[in-house]
């Protein structure tokens, strides 16, 4: 088996697992033997026009089990095979151990996989950093399209006009929402990230029949309404809100934004409305 190091020297030990957890304060966890299970309880969130901390969202956000598992190799040839790989031979099912500067073994890489309430396992072990020494460069952090999709993002509030909850058939519903990015804070291979997320795309369904209503405009209250439509028959229905989200981040509080590579979706909880149909008659003396 070939084995990638980084050219340094190297100890044999029996299989070890290391249970230190790369974790944000946002993840409860429990340890299990030689794992640790956590579950993400939401990143803590501000709002950028007051500072203000918000609760986090509870959730079905995925548990994680989390694990250090070292390297193992087998038998070959000793000694160098290219620059920052080598053979060792004759281990018996030992593991491959680098050295750090300072003598101490580097911890092992650090992989996790995704297990259900029961604990047990719904994917396979994923590798999510290179273990290493302190002397080794920072870990290079990147936030996927799935990380970003599994964020805790507050679904956007649903407003309409009339605000009582009723409308009538073939006048318009007013719909709007407030269409502020939201900052998470988290952290990620032990290094702080700060996430913006931004409404980009706003999906309106009332509940009916009718197409759904697509724009990139929030929409606005009465009298300045940019985004309305009307129910065609009467009857009670439920009007929701999906937004799309794209995100930046930034690492450690500190240089450019990073584009995240993918969006986010919310939908909000339903707007119930009960639509009336109204029939004029003409009187006498009224």
């Amino acid at each position: 088996m070939l084995v990638t190091t980084n050219a340094a020297p190297f100890h044999t030990a029996q299989s070890s697992t290391d249970r230190l957890l790369d974790s944000a304060p946002d993840f409860a966890g429990d340890a299990h033997g030689s794992s640790v299970s956590v579950r993400a309880q939401g990143a803590s969130r501000r709002e950028p026009s007051t500072g203000a901390e918000q609760p986090p969202k509870s959730s079905g956000a995925p548990r994680y089990q989390y694990r250090r598992i070292a390297a193992s190799y087998c038998g070959g040839e000793d000694g160098p095979v290219a620059p920052g790989q080598r053979r060792v031979a004759e281990t018996y099912g030992g593991v491959l151990a680098r050295l750090c500067a300072d003598g101490t073994g580097a911890r092992p890489p650090q992989f996790r996989r995704e297990i259900d309430d029961a604990g047990a396992p719904v994917s396979g072990w994923v590798q999510v950093d290179n273990g290493g020494c302190p002397e080794d460069p920072p870990a290079e952090v990147v936030v996927s399209a799935s990380d970003f999709a599994e964020l805790p993002l507050e679904p956007l509030p649903v407003h309409v006009q009339p605000a009582r909850g009723s409308a009538v058939v073939g006048m318009d519903l007013i719909m709007y929402t407030e269409p502020a990015p939201q900052i998470l804070s988290t952290t990620i291979l032990g290094v702080p990230v700060t996430i913006t997320a931004t409404p980009v795309r706003y999906v309106w369904d009332q509940g009916d029949d009718q197409p759904l209503l697509v724009t990139t405009d929030p929409g606005r209250p009465y009298p300045d309404q940019t985004v309305a439509r009307p129910f065609r028959r009467h009857g009670d229905y439920d009007v929701t809100l999906t937004t799309t989200w794209t995100g930046t981040y930034q690492v450690d509080a500190a240089g450019p934004q990073h584009p995240i590579a993918g969006v986010a979706t919310t939908t909000s909880r339903p707007f119930h409305i009960h639509v009336v149909e109204l029939h004029a008659h003409l009187v006498a003396n009224p």
